[in-house]
């Protein structure tokens, strides 16, 4: 019989004779490139991502909430650069990326990087009631808190966030400005106390203004030589102080343009304006009040109400300029209606009641203010004298 030999070699059939599974995986094969093509082109996974940072100069600790979820783990991250690029991931997982954190000596400098790569950014006021009730304070704890107090001020909760009016930088530089000459005038005061405690830890009485030419002169006619030469340590000091000092009023006096009331100093509207950044942002008296910290402490209950001292919840520089402006005014607008108000306790010799209405005319007086500033009355029609600028 004749045998068969074996084929080594592979012989393709044509495509009518094709296996049926052979045909079938072909078919499958072309859906699944497709169905990835489609998976790419999905919308993000995630609505909302609130991000909640703990900053600091060297490290950034953040953690995460995505939509309703819990808050997720916290992460660490060594430089801002890191922590942008991190962001920048999360935008791509969601719809929207909100990130907060706490104002403090970093300034804004967060908040408008990640501005500028369009991720929203809210920065507020720190707040460690929880954390001294508890008694424990860790960044990973004060991300955590962070990042779900932002979901509840997104989701409706006004009180989760204290938020910070975030200056422009044209606004934070003339804000710093003014703020440098506080502090300046603030170090003056403090080195001029040295002196007049020693001066009266040895018996003598306390000089104002000790360290002026004039003042020293007599000074040092009148006190032992030792307690010349420990005070003339510190008159350099002084003398250059008072030139800064005097540098710092004249710049700011020169921001002020066109004419202003009498009584109310350039240099006073000046610092007046870059703390308040901008008078429309306030829609009414009360939140202008309030920004002052003059408005009334209140404790109710029921029926009962009970009004108690100012709050001083507000910016202290503030309050400070109206209550100089407030003392001025006085001596050269007497006949403005809310001194005229209080005209017979100012007169008094009661000086507790002459506070509390250099208070109640200041809270009148920023109320006006903002009235002028925002076009809602003019100076004549409350009765100001004008001079110019």
């Amino acid at each position: 019989m004749r045998a068969f030999g074996r084929c080594h070699g592979v012989v393709r059939l044509p495509d009518q004779q094709q296996p049926d599974k052979l045909m079938n995986y072909k078919l499958k094969a072309a859906p699944t490139a497709i169905s990835q093509e489609q998976n790419s082109q999905k919308e993000p996974k995630a609505n909302r991502i609130d991000i909640g940072v703990d900053a600091h100069l060297k490290s950034y600790q953040a953690a995460r909430k995505i939509d309703n979820g819990t808050v997720g783990v916290v992460q660490s991250y060594g430089s801002k650069e890191a922590l942008l690029l991190y962001a920048l991931k999360q935008r791509e997982q969601a719809k929207e990326v909100r990130v907060v954190y706490e104002a403090g000596p970093l300034g804004f400098r967060l908040y408008r990087d990640l501005e500028a790569e369009g991720i929203k950014c809210l920065v507020c006021a720190p707040r460690s009631d929880q954390q001294k009730r508890k008694r424990r304070k860790n960044n990973t704890i004060d991300a955590r808190t962070l990042t779900g107090e932002l979901s509840n001020y997104l989701n409706g909760n006004e009180q989760a966030l204290q938020l910070v009016r975030v200056p422009t930088e044209a606004q934070e530089q003339a804000r710093i400005e003014s703020r440098q000459h506080d502090a300046l005038v603030k170090e003056r005061k403090r080195i001029g106390a040295i002196g007049n405690s020693l001066l009266l830890s040895q018996g003598y009485s306390s000089w104002s203004n000790w360290w002026r030419p004039k003042a020293f002169e007599r000074l040092s006619q009148a006190v032992a030589g030792w307690i010349v030469k420990h005070l003339g340590r510190w008159v350099g000091i002084l003398r250059e102080l008072d030139q800064q000092i005097a540098q710092a009023k004249v710049e700011l006096g020169q921001q002020w343009k066109g004419p202003r009331p009498k009584g109310m100093g350039a240099p006073s509207l000046a610092q007046l304006n870059a703390e308040v950044l901008d008078w429309n942002r306030y829609s009414n008296r009360r939140k202008i009040g309030c920004l002052a910290g003059m408005v009334p402490s209140e404790w109710s209950t029921g029926e009962g109400q009970r009004l108690g001292a100012i709050t001083k919840v507000g910016v202290p520089a503030i309050r400070r300029i109206l209550t100089e402006m407030v003392w001025r005014m006085i001596l050269f607008q007497p006949q403005y209606k809310a001194i005229q108000k209080w005209r017979e306790v100012l007169k008094g010799s009661n000086r507790g009641l002459k506070k509390k209405a250099v208070v109640a005319i200041g809270r009148q007086l920023i109320v006006d203010i903002w009235r002028m500033q925002t076009g809602r009355i003019t100076a004549q029609e409350l009765g100001l004298i004008m001079i110019e600028g």
